[in-house]
């Protein structure tokens, strides 16, 4: 069995080459692969700021930063399972309908081959279709989200399908389990003062940026693995969780979110959750600093993911 790995940034160096995740080499025969980082190139369902659309092409040129061993979980990712950079899906820039079929179909094909999909979006309106296929392969999900946001919409603009919507879409399909939804991050201005009740009425563990803050990352590991226990789990990580100061690339900038160490810190202590997929969405590149901190901080972060899963 041959396990892809990314190239030796000793030997040729950062700066060359072509662009892909992690350097990973480009394949698509899902035979070859266990996890599949792919991008999805979509902000049609973003009622706010663009620029989300472009972050799978710039995050890949960011993730040549990535190296191969995570020093703190000690754990080599690409030496545990085959993992490569899958493309992006084909998206319809004009039809959010469509563009989350295309979705559902193009994971579909992770499903059925057995490979776990780490999807780079895109807006958060994509998490949507990807729980449509996850869950009618392995039944209602556990559910960890890390956002500013509830995204508990019923619409936006009078729309059901908008970035604002996708997990109140997803309990109503029953995608994932209202018991084992926890959600951080969450904080600032709302639009009405109900807006938490949705998810807190069917039993969300919603954890207040703030609260996160506060807490011993002991303690909310021990919280998140109670409540999730082993049961099939997806990661969804909205950048706008984290402070504007450490991602001012973003969709819906709000202040007082989290360090960049403690997305590390939150992602590191999900290791021996059962992990079968995860996204990272609103990373708008127009938006970010000339440093492009942002695309590469969600580098990083997927390098996590690929770590824990």
């Amino acid at each position: 069995m041959s396990y892809p790995e990314p190239l030796d940034s000793i030997i040729h160096p950062r700066h060359s080459g072509i662009a892909t995740f992690m350097r990973l080499p480009y394949i698509t025969d899902l035979k070859e692969l266990d996890v599949a980082i792919l991008g999805i190139p979509f902000d049609g369902s973003s009622s706010y700021r663009p620029g989300s659309r472009m972050a799978p092409r710039e995050i890949r040129v960011m993730s040549v930063a990535v190296r191969p061993y995570n020093i703190a979980l000690q754990v080599n990712p690409y030496k545990k399972h085959r993992i490569a950079d899958y493309g992006d899906l084909v998206t319809d820039p004009f039809s959010i309908e469509e563009t989350f079929k295309m979705i559902e179909s193009g994971i579909d094909k992770l499903m059925e081959a057995n490979v776990i999909p780490v999807a780079v979006g895109g807006d958060h309106g994509i998490s949507y279709p990807i729980l449509r296929s996850i869950a009618k392969k392995h039944g209602p999900l556990a559910l960890i989200h890390v956002d500013a946001h509830p995204d508990t919409d019923d619409t936006q603009h009078g729309h059901k399908l908008t970035h604002g919507t996708p997990f109140r879409r997803a309990i109503e399909d029953n995608l994932i389990i209202p018991s084992k939804v926890i959600q951080i991050g969450i904080r600032g201005t709302a639009f009405y003062e109900d807006d938490l009740a949705y998810g807190e009425q069917l039993g969300f563990r919603v954890i207040s940026a703030e609260e996160f803050m506060a807490m011993k990352i002991e303690d909310f590991k021990a919280a998140v693995h109670q409540i999730v226990g082993k049961t099939k789990t997806y990661l969804s990580f909205d950048i706008d969780g984290l402070d504007p100061s450490a991602a001012p690339g973003t969709v819906c900038p709000e202040l007082g979110g989290l360090t960049s160490l403690h997305a590390l810190q939150l992602i590191r202590s999900l290791l021996g959750l059962k992990l079968v997929g995860a996204d990272i969405v609103c990373v708008s590149p127009l938006l970010d600093s000339t440093s492009r901190i942002t695309s590469i901080t969600a580098a990083q972060l997927i390098f996590e993911m690929l770590c824990v899963i």
